[in-house]
């Protein structure tokens, strides 16, 4: 049967060259809607039959070729990149090669069947695109509640740090996975180290599934690798609904009606003053979205965005008239969490950050718009629960119609697949709206 499917393949392909010279050209998407798996042969975001189309027309010598044409990696474009984009769309390639989002190019055996995950936002993605029964290996300390499954499953890494990756390489090669999935973290060592001892017997795939700015993508490039379209798709609807929906109501705004917002980042004490300016690409994307002006914007700090160390002065000075406080459970007494009914640690958290220097007698403080939330709202695919809550605390006349919280609950039972009320249980934001 499955001779038959190819041959059928490889005939449908022969009649595409035939006639394709008639057909007109074929636009490519510009880089930023650009799906980064080589198939994807007119750069947009996705892999369908217009790639099978121009890639015919490439050979043809009718289009300029595309990188990412070459679907089989060998070099060259020809019909085998044909035959491989083919059985991408039918979801029977034998391997898969795509840039990762640190911006290396690796090739992936397919099936893909076991799976080690690394960092708690892999199996939630995971978990997203239907895949959860395929993982074999995770880190320590995911959430028991999100994962009653994956959470009973081996441990083949620690709690990451900045100082490394803590990953137990005799534990992960003897299960003997497909592919070893992490997510980028600022942490010497991925290269030299983890890929070095994983390749090539385990491929090594980065995914930023705790990055808004490319949620979708992500999402897209493990639903092709782990072939989950039904699933991956459903999720992508979802967000990009949620997300366009907030933006085309904050498209309007203008500079005035915007909030000029402090953004607290997570530190390593809870006295830390921590924020990202604009160079950091969450801050790009969250800013614009919700409709607001990140205060820390313009501000000098290192390379990557984020600024560790923050002068009380500039914030006193810059005076922002609204300050989200993003809750690192970790480092602190934990206010936020699914196993947390009582809001009463939120509450005084939030008054020892409304004391601090930076923040007390400004105007965020005294107008009582300071608002705290757990970190994962910001950097899981919960983002789109974070997003929403955002959206509500900055403009709340404007989305007076807008319920975070069914949000979550939606994402929560149709995701996560869980039986979890957010009526009865859980603390995760402080106020709510």
């Amino acid at each position: 049967m499955e001779n038959k499917a190819l041959a059928s393949l490889e005939i449908a392909i022969v009649f595409c060259l035939l006639f394709l010279v008639a057909l007109p050209c074929i636009a490519v998407a510009s880089e930023d809607e650009t799906l980064d798996i080589y198939g994807n042969a007119n750069e947009d975001d996705i892999i369908d039959m217009r790639d099978l189309t121009f890639t015919a027309r490439m050979i043809l010598r009718l289009e300029d070729e595309t990188e990412l044409a070459d679907a089989n990696y060998d070099g060259r474009i020809s019909v085998a990149d044909m035959t491989q984009i083919g059985l991408i769309i039918l979801g029977r390639e034998s391997k898969l090669t795509l840039v990762d989002s640190v911006d290396r190019i690796v090739t992936v055996n397919k099936p893909v069947e076991r799976i080690v995950t690394h960092l708690h936002i892999i199996p939630e993605a995971i978990k997203i695109v239907g895949a959860e029964d395929r993982v074999v290996g995770r880190q320590a300390g995911i959430d028991e509640i999100l994962f009653p499954t994956m959470s009973k499953l081996p441990v083949t890494s620690g709690i990451t740090s900045s100082m490394g990756w803590d990953i137990y390489y005799e534990e992960v090669f003897e299960l003997d996975p497909d592919i070893f999935i992490t997510a980028y973290h600022p942490a010497p060592g991925f290269e030299d180290v983890v890929v070095a001892t994983l390749e090539p017997d385990i491929p090594v795939v980065c995914l930023n599934f705790g990055d808004p700015a490319t949620m979708v993508e992500d999402i897209r490039k493990l639903r092709y690798v782990l072939n989950t379209e039904e699933k991956g798709e459903e999720f992508i609807a979802f967000y990009e609904g949620v997300v366009n929906d907030i933006t085309e109501k904050t498209a309007g705004l203008s500079e005035d009606d915007k909030p000029r917002v402090f953004m607290k980042t997570p530190g390593w004490t809870p006295e830390q003053l921590c924020t990202y300016n604009n160079e950091m690409p969450i801050a790009i994307y969250l800013f614009p979205i919700t409709g607001a002006i990140n205060v820390a914007g313009d501000w000098p700090g290192p390379p990557g965005g984020w600024i560790p160390d923050v002068d009380p002065e500039m914030v006193i000075d810059a005076n922002p008239d609204t300050v989200v406080a993003q809750i690192w459970p970790v480092f602190y007494p934990s206010p936020f969490g699914y196993g947390i009914d009582d809001a009463s640690v939120a509450k005084e958290t939030r008054d020892q950050i409304m004391a601090m220097d930076a923040f007390a007698g400004g105007d965020a403080v005294l107008n009582d718009r300071v608002y705290l939330y757990h970190c994962d709202f910001m950097t899981t695919p919960r983002c789109v629960v974070g997003i929403a809550y955002w959206a509500k605390w900055f403009h709340p006349t404007l989305f007076s119609d807008l319920d975070p919280q069914d949000i979550h609950q939606q994402y929560l039972s149709d995701f996560l697949d869980i039986d979890y009320d957010l009526d009865e249980h859980g603390v995760f934001v402080y106020p709510e709206p």
